[in-house]
C-alpha cells in the first residue's frame, strides 16, 4: 500500500492480507497517512525464502527460453523521479508489448492509478481476442509445492488488468510450483473470479469506512499465520503483552477469545480469575475446554507473579474401571530400556528444490565415556569431497537406520525418543524419496519405537508457558544450552550461509560445528526431558533431583564408541516443590584441531563421519517444537 498523485494505491499484496489481518490493513493505511514509521523487520530466514524465490523465478524464465519463447523484459525506468510516472511508463511498455504479440511478457506491470499489479510472466496463446489472433494467460512462479489460495487471488488482480487491454478474460491462469518437479499447475480463471471480485469488494469497502488512526481503534492484532512474515509482527506482539491479551494463553482458540471478550472477559487475568461453571454456558466451547484454558491462564498468571517457572500434572483420563487410559500422557512413556536413543533431525526444506536433511542426531546414554558422558552420534549427509549432497542424505539415512536396527537388536526393548512429529515423518519421506530401507522404518513405526515427548507433555503436563516449545520448557528443568541460537530457523539461514560458500576452496567448519552442538542441546535437552517426564509418573518432580540414568556395564554390555563424546547435564537438587531441578554443564569440548576427520566405524557396525559436520533444520510444526 502507498500513496501517489494524493490517493492510497493497492496491490494485490494489500486484498490477500486485508483477508488474513484486518488489523494489517489499519495498519497499513496508518503509515500510508505517514502517522507511524512502516518498521523494518529484519528476518534472515525471510530474506533466504526471497532469494530462492528469485532463483526459482530465474530457473522459470530459463526454461522458457531454451524451450523456444522469444521473451521481453518490461524494466522501470529509473530516469523518471517520479514513482507514478514510472510505473505508467512499465504499464504502457506492458500494453505495447501485448499489442505487438509478443511471445512472453516477463515482469509485466499493471497500473490503473488504484491498483498496481506486477505479474511474473503474460504468456501468449493462440486464442483470438481485440487484439488479433492471439492473446495472453498469466503465470506465476512460487516457491511452495502445492497452489495456495492466496496466490490465485493474487494472479486474479493481475488477470482483470490484463482482460482490461485483451478485451478477453483469459481461460487459464498458471502457477509454476517449486520443488525438483518443476509442476506447472493451470487453474480455470472463472472458477475463482467471482470470489476475488467479492474479496476485492469488501476490501475496498473496508478501506473506505476506516478512518486512519494510530494505533488503529477499529480492530485488535489477534495472532494468525500472517504475522510469521508480517513487518508489523513485533509491534502487534507488544501491544498483545501490555494489554494482557487472552491470546497469551497457550492453546486457546480465536473463537473461545471472541466468546470471552463477548462476556467482559479481554485478558488472560481475568480469565484466570473467572469462576467456573459459567452460566449460561460460554458460546462455542465445552465446559472440559473452558476448564482446561482456565487452568493454563491461572498457572500463567502465577508462574508470572512469582518470577518462576511452574508447572503441575494433568490429572490422567480413567477408564470406566478406574484405571488410568493407556497411551495417554505420562502413562504413554514406556519404562526406561538401558539402550533409549535421543533423536533430533537438521533440516532445510528449501536446499536442492525439494529440501536436505544434512545432519541427523542421536544422543546414546547407555554408551559413556571414562567420565560418564552420554555418547553423541551425528549422522552427515556429506559426500567424500564434504559437500551436502542428495546422495550424501541416502547414506547418512542409511547409517542412521542401521544404526537404529543394530541397537535395537542389542536391547528390543529400546525406545527412540524426540520431541514433535517432525522426525517419524522425515524418515517416511526419506525411506520414499531414496526408496531403501522400508522394512527397517516400517518396524520402527509399527512397532512404536519412535515416542513423541511433545504429545506426552501437553496430554500430562501443564506449565506456565506461552508455548509449549522444549525451549519454553526448558526453565522448568534447568537446562542451559550451549548454543545462543534462537531457533531452527537460525540454523536453517547458518547452513545456507554455508551452501554459498562450501564450494570456494574451503569449508566454514565452525558454522557447521555450532549447527551440529545446536543439534546435540536438542537431544539432551529431550534426554533431560524425558527424565522429568519419567518421575512425574511417580509424582514429579521426585524429591531429589537425580542425574539421568545411565545403565552401568553390568547391565549393558560396555563398549567404547568411537563416535565424539559431549557433557552431559548433571541436575542440581531441587529447589521447592512443585519445580524440576535446575541443571549445569560442564564446559563444551573445544573443536577438534583438523576440520575434516576421517570417517570411522563404531564396534556396532554403524559408519559415521567424525565431521565437526553440517546442520540445520527444519521443523514441519511451528511452535511446538525444538526450533
Amino acid at each position: 500500500m502507498q500513496r501517489l498523485d494524493g490517493q492510497p494505491v493497492f496491490s494485490a499484496t494489500d486484498l490477500v492480507g486485508f483477508l488474513a489481518c484486518e488489523h494489517l490493513t489499519a495498519l497499513e493505511l496508518a503509515g500510508t497517512e505517514r502517522l507511524v514509521i512502516r518498521p523494518i523487520r529484519p528476518d534472515p530466514e525471510l530474506d533466504l525464502i526471497q532469494q530462492r524465490g528469485l532463483q526459482h523465478e530465474h530457473r522459470f524464465l530459463a526454461d522458457l527460453e531454451v524451450a523456444g519463447r522469444r521473451v521481453t523484459s518490461i524494466a522501470a525506468d529509473d530516469s523518471i523521479e517520479d514513482r507514478a510516472e514510472r510505473l505508467r511508463s512499465a504499464a504502457a511498455q506492458t500494453a505495447e508489448a501485448i499489442r505487438r504479440g509478443d511471445d512472453v511478457i516477463y515482469q509485466a506491470t499493471f497500473f490503473d492509478g488504484r491498483w498496481l499489479g506486477l505479474a511474473d510472466f503474460l504468456l501468449r496463446v493462440e486464442v483470438p481476442s481485440l487484439l488479433g489472433s492471439w492473446s495472453y494467460e498469466v503465470a506465476d512462479t512460487k516457491l511452495a509445492r502445492h497452489t495456495k489460495a492466496s496466490a490465485l487471488l493474487q494472479i486474479c488482480s493481475y488477470v482483470e488488468q490484463l482482460t482490461v487491454i485483451q478485451g478477453l478474460q483469459p481461460e487459464w491462469m498458471h502457477v509454476a510450483l517449486g520443488g525438483s518437479a518443476r509442476a506447472v499447475e493451470r487453474h480455470r480463471v472463472a472458477d475463482y473470479m467471482a470470489y476475488y471480485r467479492q474479496a476485492k469488494r469488501l476490501f475496498e469497502q473496508h478501506v473506505a469506512a476506516t478512518t486512519p488512526a494510530y494505533p488503529p481503534r477499529e480492530t485488535y492484532p489477534d495472532p494468525v499465520e500472517h504475522c510469521d512474515v508480517c513487518r508489523w509482527s513485533e509491534l502487534c506482539a507488544d501491544r498483545r503483552s501490555a494489554d494482557d491479551d487472552l491470546s497469551r494463553v497457550a492453546g486457546i482458540s480465536g473463537r473461545q477469545r471472541d466468546a470471552l471478550r463477548t462476556r467482559g472477559v479481554p485478558t488472560r487475568r481475568g480469565l484466570a480469575g473467572l469462576q467456573l461453571p459459567l452460566d449460561p454456558p460460554l458460546e462455542h466451547t465445552n465446559a472440559p475446554s473452558l476448564e482446561r484454558v482456565h487452568l493454563q491462564a491461572r498457572l500463567q498468571v502465577q508462574g508470572e507473579d512469582e518470577d518462576r517457572a511452574l508447572y503441575e500434572l494433568i490429572a490422567p483420563a480413567r477408564l470406566p474401571d478406574g484405571s488410568p487410559e493407556p497411551n495417554r500422557g505420562l502413562f504413554s512413556l514406556p519404562e526406561p530400556s538401558p539402550g533409549d536413543l535421543f533423536f533430533d533431525i537438521e533440516g532445510d526444506p528449501y536446499a536442492f528444490d525439494d529440501g536436505v536433511e544434512y545432519l541427523f542426531g542421536v544422543l546414546e546414554p547407555g554408551v559413556t565415556d571414562a567420565d560418564g558422558n552420554p555418547t553423541f552420534h551425528a549422522f552427515w549427509a556429506r559426500d567424500d569431497d564434504g559437500q551436502v549432497t542428495l546422495d550424501g542424505e541416502k547414506h547418512a539415512f542409511e547409517k542412521l537406520m542401521d544404526f537404529f536396527i543394530d541397537r535395537l537388536e542389542h536391547d528390543p526393548g529400546l525406545h527412540i525418543y524426540h520431541y514433535a512429529p517432525y522426525e517419524p515423518t522425515a524418515l517416511g519421506r526419506l525411506m520414499g524419496r531414496h526408496g531403501t530401507r522400508e522394512a527397517q522404518v516400517d518396524r520402527l513405526l509399527r512397532g512404536d519405537i519412535l515416542v513423541d515427548l511433545y504429545r506426552t507433555v501437553r496430554q500430562g503436563i501443564r506449565a506456565s508457558v506461552e508455548s509449549y516449545s522444549i525451549k519454553k520448557l526448558e526453565p522448568l528443568y534447568g537446562f542451559k544450552r550451549e548454543i545462543a541460537m534462537k531457533d531452527a530457523g537460525s540454523s536453517i539461514v547458518a547452513f545456507e550461509a554455508w551452501l554459498q560458500v562450501s564450494g570456494d576452496g574451503g569449508h566454514d567448519e565452525e558454522a557447521l560445528h555450532e549447527i551440529e552442538r545446536y543439534n546435540h542441546d536438542d537431544v539432551v535437552s529431550t534426554l533431560q526431558l524425558r527424565a522429568g517426564s519419567r518421575s512425574g509418573v511417580r509424582s514429579w518432580p521426585p524429591s531429589s533431583a537425580r542425574r539421568p540414568h545411565v545403565p552401568s556395564p553390568a547391565v549393558v554390555r560396555p563398549r567404547r564408541s568411537s563416535a565424539r563424546r559431549w557433557p552431559a547435564c548433571r541436575p542440581s537438587p531441587t529447589g521447592s516443590s512443585g519445580r524440576m531441578g535446575t541443571a549445569t554443564r560442564s564446559p563444551a569440548p573445544t573443536r577438534p584441531a583438523s576440520t575434516r576427520p576421517a570417517s570411522t566405524r563404531t564396534p556396532a557396525g554403524c559408519w559415521r563421519s567424525c565431521s565437526p559436520g553440517t546442520a540445520a533444520k527444519r521443523r514441519a510444526s511451528g511452535g511446538t517444537t525444538s526450533g
